[in-house]
């Protein structure tokens, strides 16, 4: 996601399945089934966030820490904590994709969150969110079976929506707000005429990150039921990750 303004899905870098895998990473995600609601408490204070970038997202991935060790350690697995970098060119990224403008990507294996900052525009909060909740995906097994499997748009797509709905479970007593201007741009971008010369760009877009409808309709479900369950886009048919 690119900002509050752009509803731009963030690329990851593709994994890639190895014979060292430890034995975790291919525990399915029906192991969350019978986790209750995402603890989120979180204090922000006014001050980080009407402040300097910088420190107010430092402060939430914190609490973003603090969220995900609590939720995998139910389940039996040790959180690792990612790198945190938050960057102001695309070049400055762990694992950087240059192929086209991104707000976030997250390094699978390095274990590196990579946020863009720009300068005059408010805390990139969901796109930080969003790419934690790529790294959940990864340390916790909650991506099923995509170690070892071919990377296709219809996983990108499932991993993607999933990202989303996980941002929301952490973000929704958090900064409900950002929640909501998130998904008013998503809505907005609906039935959008796109100019010609972003056309390629936004088709490879939806292509691989979900229409701009499932991304509100996944971001709701994350924020209503507040579960990582909830978020279960590898079992949800078709026609809900297209």
């Amino acid at each position: 996601v690119a900002s509050t303004a752009s509803p731009v899905g963030s690329p990851v870098a593709s994994p890639t399945a190895t014979p060292t895998q430890p034995v975790w990473l291919r525990v399915s995600h029906k192991s969350y089934r019978g986790l209750g609601p995402m603890d989120t408490r979180c204090d922000l204070p006014e001050s980080l966030r009407t402040g300097a970038p910088e420190p107010a997202l430092r402060a939430l991935a914190l609490c973003l820490d603090r969220m995900w060790t609590d939720t995998l350690a139910k389940v039996g697995v040790t959180y690792v904590k990612p790198e945190v970098r938050l960057i102001r060119a695309q070049e400055e990224a762990a694992c950087a994709s240059l192929a086209f403008e991104w707000g976030g990507i997250y390094c699978y294996g390095k274990n590196v969150v990579n946020v863009m900052i720009v300068d005059g525009e408010p805390a990139p909060w969901f796109v930080l969110a969003h790419e934690y909740a790529h790294h959940a995906q990864f340390v916790g097994a909650i991506t099923d079976g995509w170690m070892t499997r071919p990377h296709d748009d219809d996983m990108g797509r499932r991993s993607e929506l999933q990202a989303n709905c996980l941002a929301a479970v952490t973000l929704r007593t958090v900064l409900p707000e950002e929640l909501e201007d998130m998904r008013k741009a998503y809505t907005a971008a609906i039935g959008v005429e796109v100019k010609p010369e972003q056309a390629e760009e936004v088709a490879a877009i939806l292509r691989t990150h979900g229409s701009w409808a499932h991304n509100a309709a996944w971001m709701k479900r994350g924020e209503r039921k507040g579960t990582v369950a909830s978020c279960d886009t590898w079992d949800a048919p078709a026609r809900q990750v297209s």
